[in-house]
């Protein structure tokens, strides 16, 4: 039997004799698919692993900038100290001009005339010019002037809630009116200021975000917060209730007094060994 060299050949041992099998040699090009296909396979494989290795450490990245963040005090504090201004914040934009009206026989447009100035001083309160001044001075005192005007932000208003009547020199109902808005807004670009010197760069805009979403949270919770003490209380007794929202936020902003001029070295320490590290030997 000729067997053509290009084929494989196989020696069967059958009872003793040697026969000569002839096995064809596969011409086509299947082999070589599968070698391409098995090629592409691995180097997919590879490439999905290396994505979810990726995925992998940015999670476990984020993780520890969240632990990074809430185990920094300063930050803690400033976050929480957002959160009980809901209450007389909630009164201010949602009840005030029904309440002078109604409760203080203030007529509809003195009540609106309040309430347009407390707005007012709002905007006066939050260009946080004494912010500025005070860091200047000591890093410990934008937290005192944040505890500071919201605590003392509760005396005109309470005035104006419980003394303020239709006799009521308008004048004077301005100047409270005015003075509340101003001393309680005065914490808003102070404590943006407070987390951009007390979190790293790369950690500034999640602590941000964190107090906005407990601001937001607090103009919706506050109205029904307020409008809950209302159904145990009457209106007036509520609306002295709610004031203790801002003495909460003043005292916890008194508070990072006690931790920001330490956390806010330990970060400026660590963006130096960043530097450090990065900088070519």
């Amino acid at each position: 039997m000729n067997i053509n060299d290009s084929d494989e050949k196989e020696t069967l041992s059958n009872c003793g004799m040697d026969i000569a099998v002839h096995v064809p040699r596969r011409r086509d090009r299947v082999g070589v698919i599968d070698s391409e296909q098995s090629r592409h396979i691995i180097e997919t494989d590879k490439a999905d692993e290396n994505i979810d290795c990726e995925d992998d450490r940015r999670t476990c990245g984020s993780c520890k900038d969240m632990k990074e963040l809430w185990s920094t005090k300063s930050v803690v504090l400033t976050i929480l100290q957002a959160a009980p201004g809901a209450l007389p914040f909630g009164f201010c934009a949602t009840f005030l001009n029904d309440y002078l009206q109604e409760q203080r026989d203030m007529t509809k447009e003195n009540a609106t005339v309040a309430l347009a100035v407390f707005g007012a001083g709002n905007a006066i309160g939050a260009m946080g010019f004494l912010g500025h001044f005070a860091y200047a001075k000591d890093v410990r005192g934008p937290p005192m002037i944040m505890g500071l005007s919201l605590i003392l932000g509760c005396i005109p208003f309470y005035f104006l809630i419980n003394k303020v009547d239709e006799n009521a020199n308008t004048s004077v109902v301005a100047g409270l009116t005015i003075l509340t808005g101003m001393l309680v807004v005065i914490p808003v670009p102070l404590e943006r200021s407070i987390l951009t010197n007390v979190c790293r760069p790369t950690l500034r805009g999640r602590a941000n975000a964190l107090v906005s979403i407990v601001d937001d949270l607090g103009k919706g919770l506050g109205p029904a917060l307020v409008s809950l003490l209302i159904t145990t209380f009457d209106r007036q007794t509520a609306f002295n209730i709610s004031l203790v929202g801002w003495i909460i936020g003043g005292i916890l902003s008194l508070m990072i007094m006690m931790f920001v001029k330490t956390d806010e070295e330990a970060v400026q320490k660590k963006i130096r060994e960043e530097l450090t590290s990065a900088m070519p030997v």
